[in-house]
């Protein structure tokens, strides 16, 4: 059994309480230790939670071969040469916590966003405003999980059990030039579907956005159309969603967006009889007067 501040080391606590005698089966690691530092210096990165053999070839041309060499690397220059989620381990390393369970979760080998309109709508902006809203939902949680996507797939419907009313259903996959995390580029490509299958005279009921052929942010691999100022490009990109996702994770959902939705857009989801959000809305806070 292991016990440490942060979860990566805690999984380091627990290994070592395995399979090494003299901790008869009870191992706790402080932040910082002489203890920790020796079972750190031992420990090859491969070995770390997170850290497959591909990406422990890279660390090691940075001549990083170790787990504490990876705890005294720069988290920036890690993150660029890597992924949000190499950084956090770095950041465990150091006994920070920066790693959630859904981190530590299978990474998904695909990621879906859809909902069904408020009331259905023919108009094609009000889908457009809802697929773009999808993609960059997406692109949160493909970000979240440390992974790129090659291919967007977009679909719509209308209502299956309203018979009454013209059917219709269709999805499009549209592939990407290169793997990306970047929710311009999502929305983009969603955006180009949404307009190969939307045909007029149709009331839709939903829309959705799936991202596909998804691998690890880590092992992104480059093409040979790749150029130094496309490298730069990337490490702005991934410099831009990092921001914009600190600031929605930190002040609040949607604080930062692509665009802004139409007032009055059909595609919303209803929420007349919602329960209110008193743990993550200040504007719903229940109000006392003495």
């Amino acid at each position: 059994m292991g016990f440490a501040p942060t979860r990566v080391l805690a999984k380091v606590a627990n290994r070592a309480a395995k399979k090494i005698p003299a901790y008869e089966g009870v191992c706790k690691l402080e932040a910082d230790s002489p203890a920790t530092r020796a079972l750190l210096r031992q420990l090859p990165v491969t070995e770390l939670w997170g850290v497959a053999r591909r990406t422990g070839e890279r660390l090691a041309l940075m001549d990083i071969n170790n787990a504490w060499e990876l705890r005294e690397a720069d988290p920036k220059r890690i993150r660029r040469a890597f992924s949000v989620l190499m950084e956090r381990i770095v950041w465990e390393l150091r006994g920070r916590p920066a790693i959630q369970l859904d981190d530590m979760a299978a990474p998904k080998k695909q990621i879906m966003v859809s909902r069904s309109f408020g009331r259905m709508t023919s108009d094609c902006a009000d889908l457009r405003e809802a697929v773009r809203r999808h993609a960059a939902r997406a692109g949160e949680k493909l970000r979240r999980q440390g992974s790129v996507t090659s291919a967007v797939m977009v679909f719509v419907r209308t209502n299956p059990f309203q018979l009454e009313q013209p059917q219709y259903r269709n999805s499009v996959v549209v592939p990407l030039v290169r793997p990306t995390d970047d929710t311009r580029e999502i929305a983009q490509a969603a955006a180009h579907g949404l307009l190969a299958i939307f045909l007029e005279g149709y009331r839709y009921q939903k829309a959705g956005v799936m991202l596909i052929d998804l691998s690890a942010d880590a092992n992104r691999q480059l093409s040979l159309d790749d150029t130094a100022q496309s490298e730069a490009d990337r490490q702005r990109s991934q410099r831009l969603m990092a921001t914009l996702d600190k600031l929605n994770r930190e002040l609040g959902k949607d604080i930062v967006r692509l665009g802004l939705p139409r007032q009055g857009n059909a595609w919303a989801l209803r929420c007349e009889r919602r329960t209110p959000r008193y743990t993550t809305r200040w504007e719903e806070l229940v109000r006392v007067k003495s």
